[in-house]
């Protein structure tokens, strides 16, 4: 791990990245140890870039949101680039969008009393 953070720091090359989910009516209490998961479920999606690790991953809630922020880092520009294309994409999947919109509903204290939409994906300002 801590190869890992060295890594982070020396890399050139390094993206925040957030998915966003909307929670209606509102979050009652949202176990962050779950949604927190997504950042590390990405690299078994299908096409997931191997030239790319994923770090620094966190929960941003408010009252009726849950995002799941984290970095991406490479050691080449390209690298970085072929996980903003892929990040962009996998999300337009009805399959993937599903499971991640449950895995957060099951993080939610009352999971059947609130919906979970995924909508958004985005890459944030550094």
């Amino acid at each position: 791990m801590q190869n890992r953070n060295e890594e982070l720091q020396r890399s050139p090359h390094s993206h925040k990245y957030a998915i966003h989910f909307d929670i209606l009516p509102e979050i009652s209490y949202l176990n962050e140890d779950l949604p927190v998961l997504i950042a590390d479920l990405l690299p078994i999606f299908h096409g997931f870039p191997e030239e790319v690790w994923i770090s620094e991953k966190w929960v941003d809630e408010g009252l009726d949101f849950c995002r799941v922020v984290f970095s991406v880092s490479a050691e080449s520009p390209d690298a970085i680039k072929t996980f903003g294309n892929w990040f962009q994409a996998i999300f337009r999947e009805p399959s993937v969008t599903e499971v991640l919109e449950r895995l957060v509903a099951h993080a939610l204290d009352e999971p059947n009393a609130a919906e979970v939409m995924l909508t958004d994906w985005t890459r944030l300002a550094n």
